[in-house]
């Protein structure tokens, strides 16, 4: 069955189509371009959204129709994930799509690290048991903090910022080592603490964590896991 995989961010959108034969592409445009996008024939598209975003959701549902799955909150009842929390909708939905991708690269425990806005960190067992996990500021979440928050502590125009993790010479400099040798001894800590859990990075500043640790970082999780899912569901979807 051919489908179109679809990641919507906060003002841009990923997407991945995967054809009958197998082939894949992919693309990604604004939210505003969604209307002008040459869109292929699919049986299935399948969204993910972090937020309702109503005239997203109304310009998909115009071009698709009923093929279109939207996507901003976890399912409940998904036979192949056992929910830890009381409430599963409230699980963000590309944290749960993460691991399903990552169930589909490892059949033991996993850990998946997901570093954007916010870092998170969550453990899956091999019977695809939620374990719980951690969210903490991201990088420019814990950076822009510290500006906004801390009267000394300022965003120095001459200053440059760097992905390095050795001690910083200037303001800017110490804080941008600062947050991520925080993320990375953060991180670090877990994968020693879980060791028998396989690590998979993702997210826009996962691809530097994950090199920071010597990992390999796995950009397209959500995509997996939408793709787990159109499976897993494909006799009622």
């Amino acid at each position: 069955m051919s489908v179109l995989l679809i990641d919507a961010g906060n003002s841009r959108i990923k997407w991945r189509y995967q054809a009958d034969d197998g082939v894949m592409v992919r693309g990604g445009c604004d939210h505003a371009d969604v209307v002008d996008q040459a869109w292929p024939k699919v049986a299935r598209v399948l969204v993910s959204s972090v937020h309702d975003n109503p005239w997203l959701r109304h310009q998909l549902e115009q071009q698709f129709g009923a093929s279109l799955v939207w996507l901003s909150r976890a399912l409940a009842d998904y036979p192949d994930f056992k929910h830890c929390y009381p409430n599963p909708e409230r699980l963000g939905v590309d944290r749960w799509l993460a691991m399903l991708g990552a169930r589909q690269h490892c059949n033991g425990p996993v850990l998946v690290v997901d570093s954007g806005t916010a870092l998170t960190l969550d453990l899956m067992d091999a019977d695809n048991q939620h374990l719980g996990g951690y969210i903490v500021p991201g990088l420019t979440l814990a950076q822009q903090s510290l500006w906004q928050n801390t009267e000394r502590v300022r965003p120095y125009t001459d200053e440059q910022m760097s992905d390095k993790l050795q001690p910083g010479t200037d303001t800017v400099g110490c804080v941008s080592a600062g947050v991520r040798r925080q993320q990375v001894a953060l991180v670090q800590q877990l994968m020693q603490e879980y060791r028998h859990h396989t690590p998979f990075f993702t997210g826009g500043d996962g691809e530097w964590l994950a090199r920071s640790l010597d990992q390999t970082y796995s950009p397209e999780l959500i995509f997996d896991g939408l793709d787990a899912l159109c499976a897993g569901y494909s006799s009622v979807w």
